[in-house]
This record gives structure tokens, C-alpha cells and sequence, in this order.
């Protein structure tokens, strides 16, 4: 199934409770606009290659969505004025599911790794 990979990048300081709020709010964007979330991955807290908004840490999610340019489009929009967010990208992919699975055997791996915190 053809869709988007959208990653995004929490201010590490945001509580739990904050993080699944705006998820919730990034979802209703999505549907709201006709879009579906295929996938969704946490990958956590981990140690950013060079430091974003003078942030050294930051908390990683993906969403993986189906091929809805209208929902995407709302969904960037809300990612460029969110505060929350600090750093975002979202890339065509020609088959979720494929790139999910890519994903979760990097995980088992051992290359998808989590930085403790600090």
C-alpha cells in the first residue's frame, strides 16, 4: 500500500501526559482531513546528531499514514506551528507495511537502540 512516512521530533521536556495529547491532536488532523494512520511507532528518547533549538535530546515518533495529500498537507501545517515539535519530515513510501517490518527487524536487531535518560 503506497502512503507516508511522517517523523517528527517532541521537545524531550514534555511530559507523557503532553506527548499523547498532541498525538491525539495529530491523529484528528489526519482523519479529519480523510487520511487513515496505517502505523504508528514510538521510538523514544534518543540523542540528537547535532543540537536542534538548543536542544540536545529529543523524543522520536513516526506515523505511517495512507495516500491522502490533503491530510498531510494539514498535518505539516500543524506540525510547523506546534511548539512542541522541534524538528519534522514526511517522505512517499510505495509500501507501508514493507517499511514497518523494515523497521521492527532493525529493532530486534539491535540497531534501533534507546538512549537512556540523562
Amino acid at each position: 500500500m503506497e502512503g507516508y512516512e511522517s517523523i517528527f521530533i517532541f521537545d524531550p521536556n514534555l511530559s507523557e501526559e503532553e506527548q499523547q495529547g498532541t498525538l491525539a491532536r495529530f491523529k484528528d488532523t489526519l482523519e479529519g482531513q480523510g487520511g487513515k494512520l496505517v502505523h504508528q511507532v514510538t521510538w523514544g528518547r534518543r540523542k540528537l546528531a547535532y543540537p536542534v533549538k538548543k536542544r540536545e535530546y529529543g523524543v522520536y515518533h513516526l506515523l505511517y499514514t495512507d495516500r491522502t495529500p490533503e491530510a498531510i498537507k494539514a498535518l505539516e501545517n500543524q506540525y510547523r506551528f506546534d511548539e512542541n515539535v522541534i524538528k519534522w519530515m514526511t517522505v512517499a513510501v510505495e509500501d507501508v507495511d514493507a517499511e514497518v517490518e523494515k523497521f521492527e527487524r532493525l529493532k530486534t536487531q539491535g540497531s534501533v537502540y534507546q538512549v537512556k535518560q540523562e
